[in-house]
């Protein structure tokens, strides 16, 4: 529908925003909760529905630990290792 009427820019435009924004939720730490889907839910035109998942999205059992302890793996170790620092 969008290709018929704006021809191949809208929908090339709209999937290179969608990648935009799924490779982004994947700098956010654990620590922060799960990454919010609130502009891919607005590309994919379900920004007024509400699922199970907006309410419990599984974040029950999460530790916010330091890391230092033992007890979990803190947010600045958790971004060290997705951004490869630790790597020397």
């Amino acid at each position: 529908m969008l290709r018929r009427t704006f021809g191949i820019a809208e929908p090339l435009r709209r999937g290179m925003e969608l990648k935009l924004v799924r490779d982004a939720d994947g700098f956010r730490p654990s620590a922060l909760g799960a990454p919010g889907r609130v502009h891919e839910d607005i590309l994919c035109g379900r920004d007024t529905e509400i699922s199970w998942e907006d309410v419990y999205n599984g974040q029950d059992g999460l530790r916010l630990s330091s890391g230092g302890d033992g007890q979990g793996v803190g947010w600045m170790e958790e971004m060290e290792r997705k951004v490869g620092m630790g790597k020397w």
